[in-house]
Parts: C-alpha cells; structure tokens; sequence
C-alpha cells in the first residue's frame, strides 16, 4: 500500500513540485515578505524563523534522495533535475550546501548500478525496475544531455556528473543487458576524459566532501565510496593514463627547476587531486564503516576480534573480491617508482586507507615490505622512499645534522627558528610521513609497539631529540602529536613521561645561573602568540591528555624536583587555558579547539 502511494505521488509530479519550491523558496525571499507584513521580531525570532525555512527546503531535498536511494527517476523527473542542477552554485567556502548536495546525491544515485554486481535471488526483479537498463531512449536523454556543449554555472558539478555516468556506461557494458546499449556505452572513456579534464575530482573533493552535511548522511559516503573504486576498478588504462601524463609532468618539473624557470602553466593534477581525494575521504570516516578495507588485499591473516567491520577481514580460506585485488594493486604500483611531485599527494592517501584498526596494520605491513633489511650502516638506505626504514633513517639524519648546531640554554633558541638542514619540500615530506606514522599507530597497537622497540630506530628518542632543536614550531607540533599516538600504549607512556623530563620540553626544573627560561612556554609567549596560531600548544595539550588517560607515574620527577603533576597543571592553567581568551587568533576555530 505504501508503494502504491508514493508511486501515485510520483506519477503526479511530485519530484517537479519539489524543485519548483526550491526554486522558489529562500530565506531572503520569505524574509520580504514577512517584513513587508511585519511579521519579523528580534533577533532570536528571525534565526528561527531562518532555521525553519532552511529545514524546509532541505526536507523537500532529503525527499528527492531518499526515493532515489530505492528507485529510479523517470525520464521528465530526471530532466528536471538537470535543469535544476545545471544553476545551482556553492558557498562562499567553495562547497555545496546541504539542500544542493541532497539533490546532487539524488542523481549520483539514480545512476547507481552496484547491485549487478553484487548479484541476488531479485535480480530480474530489480532489472525490470531499472530503467537504464530497460529503457533504451531513457539512457539516450541522459547520454545526450551530458554531451551537450553547454556549460553549467557550476563546471566542476557537471564534471562529477560526467564522471559518475561514464562509470554507469562502463558497468552497464560488462553486463548482458547492456549488449542493446552498445552505442553509448562505447562513449565511455571520451564521456571519462572530459570530466576528468574539468577537475572532477578536485569538485568531489572541495564542493562534496568539503560540505558541512556531507558527513552527516552514510548513504552519503557509501555512494562517494563506490564512485571512487568503480572508477579505479572498472577503467584501469585511464588510471594508468593518469600516471603516466603525471611522470611526464614529473620531468618537466625537474627540467624547469635545473634550468632555474617556472614550471609550465599546462601541467595537469588529476592523479594528485585523486590521491588527496582519497586521502581527505577515508581519513573522515563519520560512521566507522573502515571502507577502505576494500583497497587492502593483504598476503597474509592479520588477527582481529569479531567487532571489527569491514569488505574483507583477511581470513586465510576466503578469496578476496576482484575489485578488492584491483583496488589493492592500485594502493601498491602508485607508490611504484614514485615521482617526486606525487610523493606528499600519496602519502596522504595512504594516511586515509590507514584509518581504521585493521587498514592501519596493513598500511604498516606495505611500509615494512617496502623497506630492504636494515643494514649495519645508517648511510646505506636503498630502500623505497615510503617505507619505515627511510623514513626512519632519514629522521636519524635529520637529528644528527640539526643536534650540531643546538644552541645553548641561554641563547635566544626560540627567537629564530631557521630551516638549517631542512628545505621547504623536505620539511612537508616529513609533516605528511609524521602524520602518516600517528595514524597508524593510533589504530595500530601492534604497530606501536613495533616500532617503538625497533633497536636501530629508535623513533621516540628521535623524536624528542629533534623537538630540541631549532626546527619550525609546525614540524614540533607533527611531532608532539605522533608521540602523543605512541602514548597509546601504558608501556610506552611511563617511558615518555620520564623522557619528558629528561629533556625539559616544558621546563619542570630551574637551572641555577640559567638567564632565560626554555621550552614549551617561552615557544607559546614568544612565537605563537606573536602569529597568532597555537599549532604547537596544541599538540602538547593533547600529548599530556594522552599520557594521562594512558599510564601516570606517581614518582615523575623524583630526584629532581619534589615529584607530581603540578608543573604540568600549573603551565596548562596559568599559561593556557587562563589567558587564552585573551589572545589574538588568526583563525577563530582554533580557539574553540584549544577552549576544549
């Protein structure tokens, strides 16, 4: 009966009706009128008489989607919403409000053909319901409306739309039912290019992803999610065509910089704007689902416990789809022979498959598997650039380099934090593998505590070395936060507290005949508050916190100072939550991040 009703209202215009009042309906429209009839009030009955009218408008949306979610529009509705689609514009922020994003998932998912794939008992039932494939004439609308020259105001929207139907072409054509579709399907890969060169991804990225509403709906993520890899899976050679025009813009990055000239204006970012996409998406995960499990293949069973979710948990006697091999390979040749300009964009991909308690051991066991065996001399690294034994040994040079020149206690250290060893691309390599390193072995106990107890590196020595010399408060703050992921582990917190005071990085202990105060607290009045961002503070707040929910010794300090907390305390009362209304910042959120 409730099929019967919702079809009658469809039947009877009811997706034309939806978009004629959001057209129609605004808070700015609806405000003139009600002033012109006096019906505003103060201040708080205009915000909710705001809020209603935006709650509205994007129940109407949610009423598009949600029947798009179990079936298909027809032709006139689907019409419709292109014309609707092709005026629609983004925020100031560059990304699409939730009513826009609602409509903009709404045709993402009328193009969805996952299940054929997935195969059930209703299969030809649910064939019969899908226009697409059915209906001839109705994929030779939707096929022409997208080849239309005509751009809409928004280019990028048109392009992810292009994107999504090019994939719809592909998984149509390795269907039986798409034999009679053979004169569109073919356009697949041209329908490909075209979105691809109108930034399509940077779209998804910036205008999708980047909307404040996106992460309140799974359903949300869950098309996005199969956007990315039916793309990935279902055209590898334009994939492998994106890698290569990258290698060969590659070159010309390196041949302009020999030559002392400016990069040429026509290179070409798909495959970094890819990578960052992927990164940015799966490091958000709002609901937990560990999606990108599907891009990890692994070789051998990680051990789990039953409440962990996922596409595949490993398990030796169970084969992994072909979709998950495809998608694992890509994870792997991407980092094959891998071009300095896509070395932070892979990095940051990695960082996002790495989201979750199973992906992050994998992602570790990659890194593992890059690096050679480890070899007696620290100057031997032949390893891949993103493996744990470069990273790790490179972190040791770094230190070795920059602990020469550690000025004294009563110099102005803090005044002048040079780059002396460390170049600007190297120094965005390190903050991109920092935060790569704390992503992992925050989910990963296994992999903390392999690292940590790895006798050549040494990361946590490394580490709190490196926060003693002169290096931008940025790369400390990276630091701070991946100790503070380290600190996870109870074991590993009682050595870092004690490492702590051993280095005085917030200065528990007076030093007799020392002019000048050190650490933490002279980076805070000195450096931050003076640029008005407070990276650093932040992440020893939240390497204290961890520390303290994780393990606290009772004795800290003995020996040196009467034991306890209190230095600690002291520094976060007096030095930062007290006087941090106070101070200037240049970004309001940050205020609210440290206020909490």
């Amino acid at each position: 009966m409730a099929n019967h009703f919702t079809d009658d209202l469809m039947k009877q215009g009811l997706t034309q009706k939806i978009l004629s009042l959001l057209s129609d309906i605004s808070v700015a429209v609806e405000f003139e009128k009600l002033q012109k009839a006096r019906g505003l009030g103060n201040e708080k009955h205009r915000k909710e008489v705001s809020d209603l009218i935006k709650e509205c408008r994007l129940t109407l949306a949610e009423c598009l989607f949600s029947w798009t979610c179990q079936s298909s529009l027809s032709m006139d509705d689907i019409l419709s919403l292109f014309g609707y689609l092709e005026n629609v514009t983004t925020e100031g922020d560059g990304s699409l409000d939730s009513v826009n994003l609602a409509l903009v998932m709404a045709l993402l998912y009328n193009f969805d053909v996952s299940f054929l794939e997935q195969g059930s008992d209703d299969m030809e039932d649910l064939i019969d319901t899908m226009p697409l494939l059915t209906n001839k004439q109705y994929v030779a609308e939707i096929h022409n409306r997208l080849q239309d020259a005509n751009p809409w105001k928004l280019p990028g929207l048109q392009a992810v739309v292009r994107l999504t139907w090019a994939v719809t072409l592909r998984a149509l054509s390795q269907h039986p039912q798409g034999a009679a579709l053979v004169e569109f399907t073919e356009g697949d890969e041209a329908m490909a290019d075209i979105a691809i060169t109108q930034n399509a991804f940077l779209f998804i990225l910036e205008a999708i992803v980047g909307s404040e509403g996106f992460g309140q709906e799974e359903f949300y993520t869950r098309r996005i999610h199969s956007l990315l890899t039916d793309f990935l899976a279902l055209m590898p050679l334009k994939v492998k065509q994106l890698r290569n025009r990258a290698d060969e813009d590659a070159r010309l990055v390196y041949m302009s910089l020999q030559m002392g000239s400016e990069p040429p204006a026509t290179l070409q970012r798909h495959l970094e704007q890819l990578m960052i996409l992927i990164g940015e998406f799966y490091g958000k995960d709002h609901f937990n689902l560990e999606l990108a499990l599907e891009y990890w293949c692994p070789s051998e069973p990680i051990h789990h416990n039953s409440s962990i979710t996922g596409s595949f948990l490993g398990v030796a006697h169970q084969r992994p789809p072909h979709k998950q091999v495809v998608l694992s390979k890509f994870v792997r040749q991407m980092g094959d022979l891998l071009p300095s300009t896509l070395y932070i964009p892979y990095l940051k991909m990695l960082k996002g498959l790495a989201n979750g308690p199973q992906c992050a051991q994998y992602c570790s066991s990659l890194l593992k598997v890059n690096g050679t065996p480890h070899m007696e001399n620290i100057q031997s690294v032949g390893s891949s650039p993103v493996s744990w034994e470069h990273f790790f040994h490179s972190l040791m040079l770094y230190h070795e380099n920059l602990r020469r020149d550690l000025p004294s206690a009563d110099t102005s250290q803090y005044r002048h934090l040079s780059l002396r060893g460390i170049t600007q691309r190297e120094l965005d390599g390190l903050i991109a593998f920092l935060q790569l390193t704390s992503t992992i072995v925050k989910w990963s106990e296994n992999a903390r505590l392999t690292l940590c107890e790895h006798p050549q590196w040494t990361p946590i020595i490394v580490m709190l070395g490196l926060l003693q010399c002169s290096i931008p408060p940025i790369l400390k703050s990276e630091l701070l936060n991946c100790l503070a992921a380290f600190g996870k582990s109870p074991e590993i917190a009682s050595s870092l507290w004690q490492s702590l005071e051993y280095t005085q990085i917030l200065q528990t202990v007076q030093v007799p005949g020392q002019r000048q105060a050190t650490g933490i607290e002279v980076e805070l009045n000195e450096i931050e508050s003076r640029c008005e961002e407070y990276p650093l503070t932040r992440a020893f707040c939240h390497l204290i916190s961890t520390l303290v929910e994780s393990s606290f010794p009772t004795n800290l300090g003995a020996g040196l100072r009467p034991p306890g907390f209190e230095p600690y305390l002291q520094f976060l009362r007096d030095s930062v939550f007290l006087p941090f209304p106070n101070r200037a910042y240049r970004r309001a959120a940050e205020k609210v991040t440290l206020a909490f």
